[in-house]
């Protein structure tokens, strides 16, 4: 089965979850604590993120979605 139709606790046990504080613009609300996530699939090297959003959960989900869609392109099977 593709990597990205798996279902989301299968994927996720081939992924290493770190999370972090965001760089960039955003005034005085920005980096006073740690809502950046980045998901990396160990056996392609694929990288899905997320910062932009103040709720770590919110992140994770859409850099969840973002690694699907680089695993969707960059992974190809027979």
């Amino acid at each position: 089965m593709h990597p990205a139709a798996l279902p989301e606790d299968a994927l996720l046990k081939d992924c290493e979850v770190i999370r972090g504080k965001a760089s960039g613009p955003g005034g005085q609300h920005r980096n006073k604590v740690e809502t950046h996530v980045e998901i990396r699939h160990g056996p392609s090297g694929c990288i899905g993120q997320a910062g932009e959003r103040r709720s770590q959960e919110e992140n994770r989900k859409v850099a969840l979605r973002r690694l699907r869609l680089n695993l969707a392109v960059s992974v190809r099977e027979p």
